[in-house]
Parts: C-alpha cells; sequence; structure tokens
C-alpha cells in the first residue's frame, strides 16, 4: 500500500501542470459554493431577525370570538412562566387611513407602547417619535412606506375609517422594520385608542409572547395551547410558506453551484482516463511483477482523491477567507432599495462539511471510470503492442 502511495505521488509530480489546473478548477467550484451558502445564510437570518421584530415568537388566541375578556389576569399568570422573555397584549384589526393626499389600507395594531419599548429590536425600528395619545386624537405610529404612501409625517392629522364608524388620529411616529410589505400596511395605536376604535371594551384580539430560544417557540406552543381555553400558534408555524421558500432557495442555489463542482470532478475523470492510455505500458509491467488488477485500481483512485482532496481544502480554506473578507469589510448596498445597509454573511460548519463531503464524494464516482479501465487492462496484450 505505501508503494502504491509513492507511485501515486511520482505520477502527480511527473504531470504536476495537469494536476495543478485540476486542483485549481476543483478549489474553485468549492470556494463559489461555500461562498454562496454563506451569502445565502446571511441573507436567511437577516430576514428571519427582521420577522422575530415583529411578529410574537408565540401567539395566544381566541379563534372562535377572536377577542379576550379579563385579560390581565392571563398576562399575570403567564409572566410566572420560565423562559418568556415578555407577555404584552395587542389587538388587531383592519381600517381605511385617509389624508388629503391619498387613502391606504392599513392593519391596526394596538399595543402597549411602555411594555413594546422594553424590547430593543422594538427601539431599534422606531425611527422617529413614539406612540402616545394626545388629548381628542389617537396617536398613530405609522410604518416608513405607509406613511410615504399617504404623504404625511409626525404631526399629521389623518382619517382613520373601519366598520364602526370615523375617527380623526394624528402621527406621533414613523416605524421601519425593514420589510417592505409590513412597513406599507402597518399602523400602531395604543391599546386604549384601538379599543375605542373596534368598541371592544375591555377586550384584546391575542397575547405576544417573546421567549428567550426562538426555535423554543414550537415546544412551548405546545405545552400553551389549551390553556384559558386559548390557541397558540409559534411564529414557525405563522411564517412557514416564507420558511419553506427560504429552505428551497438555499438548497436550488447549492444544487446549481454544485454543478460547478461535478464539472470539475468530470475534468479530473477524463484526465485519469487519458493518464490510463498512457501509462499501458508501466501498468502492465506493475501487473507482470506481480501487482493485481485491484491495486491498480486503487493506483488510479489515489491519484483522483489526492487531487479532490487538495482541491477541497484550499477551496475551502478560500470560501472560509472570502466570506470573512465580506464580513469584516461588507459591501455596501443602497438601503433605500434594499432595506438592507451592506451584503449579510454567515458562516456554519455544516455547510463547509457538507460541501467538502459532497466534493469527495462526487470525485469518488468520477473516479470509477478510470479506474474500470486500469483493472481491465490485460498485459500480456500491452506488452506484444509494445
Amino acid at each position: 500500500m505505501p508503494f502504491l502511495f509513492f507511485l501515486s505521488s511520482r505520477q502527480l509530480k511527473a504531470r504536476w501542470r495537469q494536476a495543478l489546473l485540476l486542483v485549481f478548477s476543483v478549489s474553485i467550484g468549492v470556494a463559489i459554493l461555500t461562498t454562496a451558502l454563506s451569502l445565502t445564510n446571511g441573507f436567511e437570518k437577516d430576514l428571519i431577525d427582521r420577522i422575530l421584530g415583529t411578529t410574537p415568537h408565540v401567539t395566544l388566541s381566541n379563534p372562535f370570538s377572536g377577542t379576550i375578556p379579563r385579560w390581565e389576569e392571563k398576562i399575570e399568570a403567564l409572566r410566572k412562566e420560565k423562559d418568556l422573555l415578555a407577555v404584552t397584549p395587542f389587538i388587531n384589526g383592519k381600517a381605511l387611513l385617509m389624508s388629503p393626499y391619498a387613502t391606504e389600507g392599513a392593519l391596526v395594531r394596538g399595543i402597549d407602547p411602555r411594555l413594546e419599548g422594553k424590547d430593543r429590536k422594538w427601539r431599534d425600528y422606531v425611527l422617529a417619535g413614539d406612540l402616545y395619545d394626545s388629548p381628542g386624537f389617537p396617536g398613530l405610529l405609522l410604518g416608513s412606506e405607509l406613511a410615504k404612501r399617504l404623504g404625511v409625517g409626525i404631526g399629521d392629522r389623518l382619517s382613520i375609517f373601519t366598520g364602526g364608524g370615523k375617527v380623526r388620529g394624528r402621527v406621533t411616529g414613523l416605524f421601519q422594520a425593514g420589510l417592505y410589505e409590513y412597513d406599507a400596511r402597518i399602523a400602531f395605536l395604543t391599546i386604549p385608542a384601538s379599543q375605542r376604535l373596534f368598541h371592544t371594551p375591555g377586550k384584546i384580539s391575542g397575547i405576544s409572547l417573546r421567549l428567550s430560544d426562538v426555535f423554543a417557540a414550537p415546544g412551548v406552543a405546545k405545552k400553551l395551547d389549551g390553556r384559558f381555553n386559548l390557541t397558540a400558534r409559534p411564529w414557525t408555524e405563522s411564517n412557514r410558506s416564507l420558511l419553506g421558500a427560504l429552505a428551497l432557495e438555499k438548497r436550488v442555489i447549492f444544487l446549481v453551484v454544485l454543478f460547478i463542482v461535478v464539472i470539475a470532478m468530470l475534468g479530473i475523470s477524463n484526465t485519469l482516463a487519458m493518464w490510463v492510455l498512457e501509462m499501458r505500458r508501466e501498468m502492465s509491467i506493475l501487473r507482470a511483477v506481480g501487482t493485481t488488477s485491484r491495486q491498480v485500481a486503487f493506483l488510479m483512485a489515489v491519484e483522483g482523491l489526492i487531487v479532490s482532496f487538495l482541491g477541497v481544502s484550499l477551496g475551502s480554506l478560500a470560501g472560509f477567507l472570502l466570506s470573512l473578507a465580506l464580513t469584516l469589510f461588507p459591501i455596501g448596498l443602497p438601503s433605500d432599495v434594499y432595506y438592507i445597509s451592506r451584503l449579510p454573511v454567515e458562516m456554519r460548519a455544516f455547510d463547509f462539511l457538507l460541501v467538502a463531503g459532497s466534493a469527495l464524494l462526487i470525485s469518488l464516482l468520477a473516479c470509477f471510470l478510470p479506474m474500470r479501465k486500469a483493472a481491465r487492462l490485460d498485459p500480456i496484450e500491452v506488452i506484444r503492442q509494445v
């Protein structure tokens, strides 16, 4: 066995230019694939962070009546549960907002600004002003895109239309979560103002739970489901279609870029097949002196795996360094177009291991044809032709 490794290394040294080109092609494919996955992870994490900044980790609601009476005692009981960072009430409803310039439909969400203000993400999303009621006018914290559509700013007044009538309100703040559809529809009011607007005195639509571990939401929801005759729904279920689309996008990117690695591995297969033809005489001599056909096939496999291992190692290192460079020196993006100011990157060890393992497996498959050709050489026939 050591003798076969020695022969493989000698063979690669003798054809070092071809071997170097193969290593380079494999490393390029692996580097591109690992970097693409790191960028995909970054976008996925950034989007999930923004979703979690605007969506309860677990929502408790009554699907039958749509409202929760005597909610204060329920919230006090829930606050005794461990792993819950915050328990806050909310009211959901729909309304038409009319300014002197435009009319837009909005999702009205009644909140307690004092409780929401304890959340750092909430404070980061409030662009200007705050949410408070002034005498005679309920305050509105508008999504930034909704405010642009209505042509209003802080201090401006507008009309709020619901099935129960019309109310005049005043814009007291602007909110931007970085999700266009959300920022173009959301309008926050205080809970008392929302109760008056939707004629639900003393009632709320649901209870929002924020957890220390967001990925524990399904388990917490399962534990709390049915408590107080309320239905618990985790954020993963509320955003199932979006999370599924993100996972599908990542798989598609992986398969598309993996095709580059497959092409590089086919290059290894073709090169090894050519080497088999060029080395027929040497291989026949090895067979004549007692080397088995399996050992000759193993010789070609070792050469292919050495090239692949070097390519995968260098490609993984290059992908890591490139992803690290994009993290330390991020590429700027126009925030008014993408809602993010830089290209997000997140490296995950699993992705690097997945790429390396897939590339090595493909290389092993690519070596099969040259191995088969080498094993089927007839030493007597080859020596006779020389």
